[in-house]
Order: structure tokens, then sequence, then C-alpha cells
């Protein structure tokens, strides 16, 4: 009887973890980026406008674009914020290679960066405009 109810808490103890980090957690993590941001400047080392369709199983898939940013200290930075297959070449050539540019961060995503990696996320760029 204990075995069965310890086996049980434990179940739902990895039930609930598993619909908070992939349920619950991404919407939290969002709204929370969407009212926190953080600035980050960082010389664009190459922009790669990246535009196609999202697969699944059965193959029904939607429209996808990101902007995707090679930068000296930031790291790899993709723009998703706004980004359509019919923007997403207007957006990357906004970018100059070898400029500076200020870029607005999700905080809470940049402060869980390894986590997302996991995942192959990034934090969220929402905007960017040339540094002074």
């Amino acid at each position: 009887m204990r075995r069965a109810r310890l086996i049980l808490v434990g179940g739902l103890a990895v039930f609930v973890v598993l619909v908070g980090t992939f349920g619950v957690g991404p919407h939290v993590l969002e709204s929370y980026d969407s009212s926190h941001r953080e600035e980050l400047t960082c010389r664009v080392d190459s922009v790669d406008a990246l535009s196609g369709r999202s697969s699944s199983r059965t193959g029904i898939g939607g429209a996808s674009a990101l902007v995707r940013v090679q930068t000296d200290s930031c790291g790899v930075l993709d723009i998703r914020d706004g980004v359509t297959p019919e923007n997403v070449d207007g957006i990357a050539a906004e970018l100059t290679e070898g400029e500076t540019y200020v870029f607005s961060v999700g905080a809470g995503s940049l402060q869980i960066e390894g986590l997302l990696g996991f995942f192959k996320q990034e934090p969220p760029i929402y905007d960017f405009r040339p540094a002074a």
C-alpha cells in the first residue's frame, strides 16, 4: 500500500513538472519577456533571412520566418517577432554586417538562455536600432 502511494505521488509530481515546463511555463515566460526587456549592444557579423514551412508528422504546417543574426559578443540572435515570409528579406536588409546595433531582448529568457539552448531556442528579440 505504501509503495503504491509513493508511486502515485511520484507520478503526479512528474506530471506537474512536465505540465509546468511545457504547458504553462512558456506562456508565463513569454508574458514576462514582453513586459521586461534588456538591451544588448552587439556588432553584427552576419545576417540571414530564413523562411519556409514548419512541418509536423502529418505534413501539415504553417509558414515560418526569422532573421538570424550572428554577432561578435552576443552570439546568435533570432528575430521572430513580427517577421513573416513576406517581410523577412526587408527586415534582414535593415541590418548591416560590421555595424553595431542595440537589440531589445526578453529579460527572463536572457536569464535562462542556457536552458533555452537545450531546447534549441534563443531569447526573443523584440526590436533593434543602430547604436549611437
